[in-house]
């Protein structure tokens, strides 16, 4: 009876002792997996490194970003402790999440920086692949740090510059003709502060070109348009085609590696729109701003990333435009353009030719111009969200990019 009670009080004892180790584990629990998985906390962003956070072979490495606070939050993506370097060595950074696609990037040592200004909304996450080719010698880690607002950074500047007011004419219903100024709406990254009618205060210098600002865009930079055509005609396209693989998006290409590379840290990796559905052969734009009246800042088919582009119809109409309507009085109109000049929106199509939309050079928009035939090229593009400017954004005092 003894020895049966002695073997009760061993078991017991052995079981207390085993409990005691699951609760210990437990309470390290958390500090385990973060030191297996790479886990890194920075303020409101936990960042996930699923494959570690030191690069030092080929291959694919994949991590996520989760925004654990209540407001959205930008950040940037870098890389740390480069050593052996080899010029070689290219990457590819994608996340359909965080609507980036960087193909085959030569690794720069004196630029750490790899992605910048992503937006990242409250809850939400985000999910990468790095995919790392041509490497025989180096080895880096990967570091994302959240970005605080700073009051210099350009769209701070033009918010602190500007009231924001309410259209004082109908978007989509009534061109604008005097300085309706900036106005907030809404895009597929956020709030967008666009500008309307006779506005004198957007001008920009970069590059040695002069550009009017469009808008704030959702992510926190700024989109730029041409303040002239570029000085070569171009088709839009002799198919139907997304916008990216167009003759048009070919020509602004052109425009940007002739004018623009030099100056690309300043420039943003940002979305654009390409919308090709069709039916009883008018296009979704058609629809929108000709039947529906209702233009969005919002993409409404495929988008894409670029550093150059051009402008929606919808960005047109916002900016106080209207169908077969002249208008020399907003900021788009500049009486030195002698030509049409297109738009990326297709409007109709007819047994024969695709009409894309353009805006006429009384100011107009019109679809009247099969897209086989040569006009004019307005390219856009946006500054990074952490440009800096001086200036006041006048003719005589513009915008100037530091």
């Amino acid at each position: 009876m003894r020895i049966v009670y002695k073997r009760s009080l061993t078991f017991i004892a052995i079981l207390i002792v085993l409990i005691g180790c699951i609760g210990i584990g437990y309470l390290f629990y958390d500090k385990v997996v973060l030191d297996e998985t790479q886990v890194v906390v920075n303020d409101e962003l936990s960042i996930n490194y699923l494959d570690g956070q030191n690069i030092i072979t080929n291959g694919e490495y994949r991590f996520s970003v989760t925004n654990n606070g209540s407001n959205d939050v930008y950040y940037r993506i870098s890389v740390n402790d480069i050593t052996g370097y080899d010029k070689d060595l290219t990457y590819t950074l994608t996340s359909s999440d965080a609507s980036i696609g960087t193909e085959k990037t030569t690794l720069d040592a004196d630029n750490p920086v790899i992605a910048n200004n992503i937006l990242i909304p409250a809850l939400e996450t985000q999910n990468f692949t790095l995919t790392v080719n041509g490497n025989t010698s180096t080895s880096f880690s990967l570091d994302i740090e959240k970005i605080e607002d700073v009051e210099e950074y350009f769209y701070m500047t033009i918010l602190n510059n500007n009231e924001l007011k309410n259209p004082t004419t109908v978007v989509g219903e009534q061109i604008s003709s005097t300085n309706e100024g900036l106005i907030e709406d809404k895009d597929d990254d956020g709030a967008t502060y666009y500008f309307r009618g006779a506005v004198d205060n957007n001008y920009v210098s970069f590059a040695n070109l002069t550009w009017r600002i469009i808008r704030i865009n959702g992510d926190g930079t700024v989109r730029l348009v041409l303040n002239e055509v570029t000085d070569t005609l171009s088709t839009y396209n002799t198919e139907e085609s997304n916008f990216n693989e167009t003759s048009l998006y070919e020509s602004l290409k052109s425009f940007y590696e002739n004018n623009l590379s030099y100056y690309e840290g300043n420039i943003a990796n940002s979305k654009f729109c390409s919308e090709t559905s069709i039916a009883d052969d008018k296009y979704n734009a058609y629809t929108r701003i000709i039947t529906n009246k209702i233009p969005t800042f919002n993409c409404l088919g495929a988008s894409f990333i670029s550093r150059i582009g051009t402008l929606t119809v919808d960005e047109i109409v916002y900016a106080g435009a209207l169908y077969d309507e002249e208008n020399t009085n907003y900021y788009l109109y500049n009486s030195e353009i002698e030509s049409l000049w297109w738009t990326s929106s297709l409007a109709r199509k007819d047994d024969s030719s695709i009409y894309p939309f353009l805006v006429s050079t009384n100011g107009s928009l019109t679809e009247s111009v099969a897209s086989t035939l040569y006009r004019g090229v307005r390219p856009v593009i946006s500054l990074s969200r952490n440009t800096k400017v001086s200036g006041t954004g006048t003719l005589t005092d513009p915008y100037v990019v530091n």
